[in-house]
C-alpha cells in the first residue's frame, strides 16, 4: 500500500460542465480511477464566449486530487467522452514558496517552472550599441 501512496502525484482539475449537478459525477470519475480527492470542487457559473456543444451558458469548477499518472491518462481520455462534460484539464498545480532571506529570493520546487528575469540579462551585456552604432553594423554585414 505505501507503494501506491509514493507513486501519486497531486493534480489539479478543471471542468466546465452543464450544470452544478454534474460535478459529483467526475468526482466519481476521480475516484474510478484510483484518485482521492484533497480539496474540494469550488464552482462557478459562467457565461461562454462561443457556444460549445450548443450550451451558452456553464458551470466551471477546480478542484485538487492525487492519483497514479498511468490512471490520469485514462481518467483525462474519459472525461472526454463524458456528456456532461464540456471541457476538463488536468494539470500538475504551481507550487511556489518565498525563502527566508531577503524577501526577494524564490524557492521552486521541481514541479514548477523558473521565471526569467529581464535585470539579470540586463547587466550582464557588456556590448550595448547605439542605434546608430547598429545601423552602420547592419549596413557592413549587408555590403
Amino acid at each position: 500500500m505505501e507503494d501506491t501512496e509514493k507513486l501519486a502525484k497531486e493534480y489539479e482539475i478543471g471542468v466546465l460542465v452543464r450544470k452544478e449537478e454534474d460535478l459529483p459525477g467526475v468526482r466519481r470519475a476521480v475516484e474510478q480511477h484510483g484518485g482521492v480527492m484533497t480539496a474540494d470542487f469550488r464552482a462557478k457559473k459562467i457565461a461562454l464566449a462561443y457556444p460549445i456543444k450548443k450550451e451558452t451558458e456553464a458551470t466551471f469548477a477546480f478542484g485538487l486530487f492525487s492519483a497514479e499518472p498511468e490512471n490520469v491518462k485514462q481518467l483525462e481520455q474519459d472525461l472526454v467522452t463524458e456528456s456532461a462534460v464540456l471541457r476538463s484539464i488536468i494539470v500538475i498545480p504551481f507550487k511556489a514558496s518565498v525563502s527566508t532571506g531577503t524577501g526577494t529570493e524564490r524557492k521552486w520546487d521541481r514541479t514548477t517552472r523558473p521565471t526569467t528575469s529581464t535585470e539579470g540579462a540586463r547587466t550582464s551585456s557588456t556590448n550595448v550599441l547605439s542605434n546608430e552604432a547598429l545601423t552602420k553594423k547592419i549596413e557592413e554585414m549587408l555590403k
